[in-house]
């Protein structure tokens, strides 16, 4: 095998873009051909719809821990923050009456008692112990804005218990195809909550104010016409160097839908929750009710369907390895809008730009 040159990529598994590569057992890799899908299973005996819903599933099930374990170092550091004894940055203002008013607490409430607060939630969320629904999951997440979340048992007193109980039913035989990829949608919510909790406790632990995008995006939802508008919310992940897709993406629609639509750039899945309030707030309709499109560019399969489990309309890239079977790729680009009125919009559609556009002008 020649040696791959310097800045050359290595390419892509096409089975595994499929979903229909799997590595989970010693008798992998193991794959199944596309065009032989009806005929084949793997060695484990898995057809090519279980393979592929149980490739997220181990995906999503991998983020979700990693996630937690980043929560897990915020609150380290916000512990050390409260014993240090030299002086630190304060908290801006316009920063500490956002956190404040997320978590619906007195307006009054110092720094200090503020971080105490955030400190000892996000210690009951960790640990796996916490019994019943957690009361400040439901203020981030209201059922008014995501009644998506409420179809299932929600809010978990502890995502860590959350998450090992998911583990069991989506790695069970006797779960189905639909069941784990419900746990997908599940699951992926403990990474926009993880990301949430540490983009606060980090903003405590700094002390800066709005950056320029979050300032934008205040503004903008804040001077929207009280009339539904067709928006899209541009998600760009940091680990991307390139995120050329989503702009041209974006570009290629304002231009079909003649400027109509409204185009906010937010700052990564974390921020995705406090828009969907905003917003929910001032049209007074759930986040499916509405004609929004996200745009999501980032490796992580987590933020596509947390994005989905929110009941936003999604489009990403990568894309989802789900093409290998119909019946996931049904799952996804049509169960979910009978349900809740959001899709997700696979890439490799051919006439995708028209498809968003009438999604944006009229839905069902």
């Amino acid at each position: 095998m020649r040696q791959i040159e310097k800045g050359e990529k290595s390419p892509a598994c096409g089975y595994g873009l499929l979903g229909l590569c799997c590595s989970a057992c010693l008798f992998g890799p193991c794959r199944i051909s596309p065009f032989e899908k009806d005929s084949e299973k793997g060695l484990c005996g898995d057809a090519p719809d279980l393979m592929v819903a149980k490739n997220l599933f181990r995906v999503v099930t991998g983020e979700a821990l990693e996630g937690l374990r980043c929560l897990k170092e915020a609150a380290e550091s916000l512990a050390i923050h409260h014993l240090a004894k030299a002086s630190k940055r304060r908290i801006s203002d316009e920063k500490q009456k956002g956190i404040i008013e997320k978590y619906g607490l007195p307006s009054h409430i110092t720094g200090k008692t503020l971080s105490r607060h955030l400190s000892k939630e996000v210690e009951r969320l960790l640990s796996p112990s916490s019994q019943g629904q957690n009361p400040v999951l439901k203020k981030i997440f209201p059922e008014k804005a995501f009644p998506s979340l409420y179809q299932y048992p929600f809010p978990p007193g502890s995502l860590t218990g959350f998450l090992l109980d998911s583990m069991k039913i989506g790695s069970a035989e006797s779960s189905d195809i639909e069941e784990i990829l419900r746990q997908c949608l599940q699951i992926s919510l403990i990474t926009i909550i993880c990301e949430g909790l540490r983009e606060d406790v980090n903003d405590i632990i700094g002390g800066e104010g709005l950056s320029q995008r979050d300032a934008q995006v205040l503004d903008a939802l804040k001077r929207l016409s009280s009339d539904l508008l067709p928006v899209m919310l541009l998600l760009e992940d940091e680990r991307i160097p390139s995120k050329e897709w989503v702009h041209q993406m974006a570009q290629e629609l304002e231009k079909l839908s003649e400027g109509k639509v409204l185009t906010l750039s937010v700052k990564g899945i974390g921020s995705l929750p406090k828009v969907g309030r905003r917003l929910s707030e001032k049209w007074v309709l759930p986040i499916g009710g509405m004609r929004i499109v996200v745009l999501i560019s980032s490796p992580s399969a987590t933020w596509t369907l947390g994005a989905l489990t929110l009941g936003f309309t999604v489009i990403s890239t990568p894309a989802l390895p789900i093409h290998g079977s119909e019946r996931v790729e049904k799952f996804f680009s049509e169960d979910l809008k009978k349900r809740f009125g959001n899709i997700y919009f696979p890439t490799w559609r051919e006439d995708l730009l028209n498809a968003v556009l009438e999604f944006l002008r009229w839905k069902d």
